[in-house]
């Protein structure tokens, strides 16, 4: 099963040296990437699909340090089971309050609860986790996909509410709709957030995004797995 690693970037002074520690810390080494200048997040990643010829596209963000050697390896043995759709670095138990579609729509309804990770500040972020479990939702900072997937689902949603915001939502939707499973593996890493998003000229109203979501995932929202 052949990988590829997808990067969008805005080009801040940090962003090669974390992409090369993806390469050092693979265990099958010489990982294929594709890195997108300069667009915004939805054109680009709609790009390394495009160019894809792999069947596992790993989408991750330019600012995530990886130092678990052999982190490919854990990825790859997940897809072994054809009912996981997608693998991640960091999810949540849940996605969705339990009230939404019974209560008014508020924005927070759509929030994930239950969020693990083992990124080296982890328990800022919720729990620290180091195995492998089912989640509802993963984290956009690491998410690798069957490339079947989006392309099923026509690509990634251009033209829409979500671009920069929910996207990693949308995906994780996506993958559930089409009936996979969504696996978190807790690799060694340090997303040091707000790098990409600092140079980025955002016109992506977060709110009109979640609206967009919340209002195209009623089939599978809100969802949660079993805690393990």
């Amino acid at each position: 099963m052949r990988m590829v690693l997808g990067i969008a970037t805005r080009c801040w002074e940090g962003w090669a040296g974390c992409v090369a520690g993806w390469q050092r810390a693979a265990w099958l080494g010489n990982l294929p990437y594709d890195v997108v200048f300069h667009r915004n997040v939805l054109d680009a990643y709609q790009d390394i699909l495009e160019r894809a010829g792999e069947e596992i596209i790993g989408y991750v963000h330019d600012d995530l340090k990886v130092f678990e050697y052999g982190w490919d390896t854990r990825v790859l043995r997940e897809f072994s089971d054809p009912s996981i759709g997608m693998v991640g670095f960091g999810g949540a138990l849940r996605h969705g309050s339990p009230n939404l579609y019974v209560e008014p729509y508020q924005l927070a309804q759509l929030g994930r609860f239950g969020f693990r990770s083992n990124m080296r500040n982890a328990e800022e972020h919720g729990e620290r986790f180091a195995g492998e479990c089912d989640v509802a939702v993963l984290d956009g900072f690491a998410m690798f996909v069957r490339r079947s997937i989006l392309e099923k689902a026509g690509g990634w949603p251009l033209s829409t509410a979500i671009n920069y915001f929910a996207y990693d939502y949308w995906l994780s939707c996506e993958v559930r709709r089409q009936g996979y499973r969504i696996r978190l593996v807790g690799v060694d890493c340090d997303h040091i957030s707000g790098k990409t998003a600092s140079m980025v000229q955002l016109k992506d109203d977060h709110a009109a995004a979640h609206l967009w979501l919340y209002k195209h995932s009623r089939d599978v929202l809100p969802y949660s797995v079993e805690e393990k």
